[in-house]
């Protein structure tokens, strides 16, 4: 949001101090990690209850959506237990004409942002490291990529702009500017990416692929700081992913 100050505070922010930077960053920090862990927690449950190891890769991966909806959520609600603060807090909200243009722009930004950052990575020799998801179809299992292009949609975009977003960003209004915020949650956003790609990748590739996710995780932010609706961010980063499985999955597939 625009004025600095996050949903329950007052007009006039208070005086930031680098204290206050370093704590936020620091339970920024712990936030997405604990996202982590719990969507790790749930995984390992659903697994065990559908039968462990014997799990089929599709069974499996649709778990895994499962798993990335229940733990940030679990996060997001354990968030606003602790702050003593409500539903109200979230910011969905049926999109106005104005958050449909910024939609708009935002899906168009991502991928030329993304055209140019892999232009850019290509000139200087560096390639970008693979997710575990492409890794999968490429191993034969390409049917996958049509399990993540609706779930995209339905699961992925809005749960993870609900914990980098709504919970992390909002929650450093009061120590950042709204854009030192929006850089800040992206660091983190860019960081919890780092197990989904370490798998096969060299160091640079996986750098490279995060410096990527970082400037992908700027637009995001921006979207929803100018429209104080995570709906918006959400349907940007959904439809995304959702074009980036289908293509995959055509390439794959073909």
């Amino acid at each position: 949001m625009e004025d600095g100050t996050a949903a329950g505070v007052g007009e006039s922010s208070p005086p930031r101090s680098f204290e206050g930077m370093v704590r936020a960053v620091l339970q920024s920090g712990a936030l997405g990690f604990s996202g982590l862990l719990a969507i790790s927690i749930w995984a390992s449950i659903l697994v065990s209850l559908a039968g462990g190891e014997s799990v089929g890769v599709m069974v499996r991966s649709a778990l895994s959506i499962v798993s990335l909806g229940l733990g940030t959520g679990t996060v997001a609600l354990v968030f606003l237990r602790v702050r003593g603060i409500g539903r109200s807090y979230l910011d969905f909200k049926l999109p106005t004409r104005r958050d449909v243009g910024y939609i708009v722009v935002g899906i168009l930004s991502i991928f030329v942002l993304m055209f140019i950052l892999s232009f850019l990575l290509t000139e200087l020799g560096i390639r970008t490291a693979s997710h575990s998801v492409e890794q999968q179809a490429k191993s034969g299992n390409p049917d996958i990529l049509l399990l993540f292009v609706p779930l995209s949609w339905l699961v992925i975009g809005p749960c993870e702009e609900l914990l980098y977003r709504n919970i992390i960003q909002k929650s450093l209004y009061d120590s950042f500017s709204d854009y030192g915020a929006v850089v800040v949650a992206s660091v983190v956003f860019a960081l919890a990416h780092v197990l989904a790609y370490a798998t096969g990748s060299t160091p640079l590739e996986l750098a490279g692929t995060l410096v990527v996710i970082f400037f992908l995780s700027l637009v995001l932010g921006t979207v929803y700081l100018k429209t104080d609706n995570l709906t918006a961010s959400a349907l940007v980063h959904g439809t995304f992913d959702a074009i980036v499985f289908g293509v995959m999955y055509l390439q794959f597939a073909g």
